[in-house]
């Protein structure tokens, strides 16, 4: 479910960090991203992640879903209408394990035109106007059928067949389709709509695969079926170009039909929605917005910075710890780019681009904002602008920076709920193991002694110490704080302490 980003508006809440620039011009950029779509709401790969660690689907869910829970829905909508194809001049059907009718005007059998016979694939045309219907040898079955006050339907489901439309890549077995000519103010041209009813249309998603594991499916089943009924109670049943009240597409969700429900495992995925029936997330009794996205890299976003507008209490920004799972392709990324490629892509109209300046940052580490320099000025952009225009997978990177958390590390920083903030610095090697750097504190890292999070005064002292180098060797344990209001952490060769303002001592054991 990939959304266009809008320009985000700035808020207090916003990380301004370093910026990403370079003190001569950059014959080339290197991006060093994570994550893939916009980051809001629930992370697909995240559910699946989690749920490899024992989470539920409720328990997911009211996570990526701040202060939510999961409720059963006493009216959802009877139906819901897809939207399969729009401005075409020609659609084709091919009829499969039984008989598809054609019907004008409404669906009852009375109103039957034409019947494609099973294995045979027939055309409906849209000429002026009105539909042309040309069987499997080019032969006109119809002409001047209908119009722009009389649709055309595909009728196939109680007699058991299926129906497959190229133009939509799909087949379908459940509900009916509707063929509307509209826009003929200009030129007239068609759509394509299936109407279904509400868990049949569940089947048929295909927005992550049904071999996953079942908490991630069912939270999946419930994620999708509130942001459809949510969509029809804001948006209603006829939006505007597709007449519909969603898209089968990733403009709001990715419909297959049958090809989901009968592809590999696809049972694995019916029995999940199965087991959520009128199952959905709410926030004070109402339908919440459930966007949701592929890979959160890590952190998902604050609505806000993702789309602009005002802040909603369950689209915050929250740790993923699910999302670094070996199976997440995008995870981590990097994408280098020359120059001249940056140029022509972002068509800023500000020369040759020379380097990336002062950046805006969500609470994910997502760019909201982001100064763009050129041989003659410079441009601020948004992060989402940046994403689409560059071709990116999300505008969680950071410019000729490597900031990503991997490794020992990231297991270390999932493990602790994203605690010590966004990374300042890259992993590097020291004395044996690895640091890396973070807004509130420092992860280190060594083989067989694992990775612990220091922070504050102990880290001040420890680093003044020599760190890792120096004579109190690697950490053995977390900073943590005592009952009377101090803070210690356990190294290889010693215990420090510090009152809560220094001073800091060390001793033995």
């Amino acid at each position: 479910m990939i959304r266009r980003a809008l320009a985000a508006a700035l808020s207090a809440a916003l990380l301004s960090l370093a910026p990403v620039s370079s003190a001569r011009a950059a014959d080339a950029f290197t991006f060093f991203g994570s994550g893939w779509g916009h980051g809001l709401g629930m992370s697909q790969w995240g559910a699946y992640g989690l749920s490899l660690q024992g989470w539920g689907q409720d328990r997911i869910l009211t996570h990526f879903y701040s202060g939510t829970k999961v409720a059963k829905d006493g009216s959802p909508p009877s139906t819901l209408r897809v939207g399969l194809v729009q401005g075409r001049q020609q659609v084709h059907l091919t009829a499969q394990q039984g008989a598809v009718d054609l019907r004008a005007g409404d669906r009852q059998p009375g109103s039957t035109i034409a019947t494609i016979p099973s294995g045979q694939t027939w055309r409906v045309v849209q000429i002026g106007g009105s539909y042309r219907i040309i069987d499997a040898s080019g032969k006109r079955v119809a002409d001047g059928v209908g119009g722009t006050t009389t649709n055309l339907y595909a009728v196939f489901e109680q007699r058991g067949a299926m129906v497959r439309i190229p133009e939509a890549g799909h087949t379908y077995n459940r509900g009916w389709i509707e063929f509307n000519v509209y826009n003929c103010e200009t030129k007239c041209t068609m759509r394509v709509i299936l109407t279904i009813a509400p868990q049949p249309y569940l089947y048929g998603l295909a927005e992550v695969p049904s071999s996953w594991p079942r908490p991630a499916l069912q939270a999946q089943a419930v994620a999708a079926r509130t942001y459809a009924f949510r969509k029809v109670q804001t948006s209603g049943q006829h939006r505007p170009g597709c007449n519909c009240a969603l898209y089968a597409s990733s403009f709001d969700q990715v419909y297959a039909g049958y090809d989901k429900e009968g592809g590999d495992q696809g049972e694995r995925w019916v029995a999940a929605v199965n087991a959520t029936a009128n199952q959905v997330v709410i926030d004070h009794g109402e339908l919440i917005q459930a966007f949701y996205t592929s890979s959160s890299g890590g952190f998902t976003e604050n609505n806000e910075n993702v789309w602009g507008g005002t802040p909603i209490s369950y689209l915050r920004g929250v740790c993923d710890p699910g999302d670094y799972t070996p199976a997440n392709p995008n995870a981590v990324w990097k994408v280098t780019m020359s120059a001249t490629q940056i140029t022509r892509k972002l068509r800023l109209r500000i020369g040759r681009i020379t380097g990336f300046g002062e950046t805006v940052r969500g609470v994910s580490g997502r760019i909201v904002t982001v100064v763009v320099k050129g041989t003659t000025g410079r441009a601020t952009i948004s992060g989402g602008t940046l994403r689409a225009e560059l071709g990116l997978q999300d505008d969680r990177v950071w410019i000729n920076r490597n900031r990503q958390v991997i490794g020992t590390i990231r297991q270390k920083y999932d493990a602790i709920g994203c605690r010590p903030g966004l990374p300042t610095s890259r992993q590097v090697q020291v004395a044996g193991g690895e640091r890396q750097v973070f807004q509130r504190g420092t992860i280190f890292a060594q083989d067989g002694m694992g990775a612990h999070e220091i922070t504050g005064e102990v880290l001040a002292f420890y680093l003044k110490h020599g760190g890792p180098a120096g004579s109190l060797g690697f950490p053995l344990t977390d900073t943590f704080r005592l009952k009377n209001g101090n803070t210690r952490t356990r190294f290889e060769h010693g215990t420090v302490t510090c009152k809560p303002a220094g001073p800091c001592w060390r001793s033995p054991g």
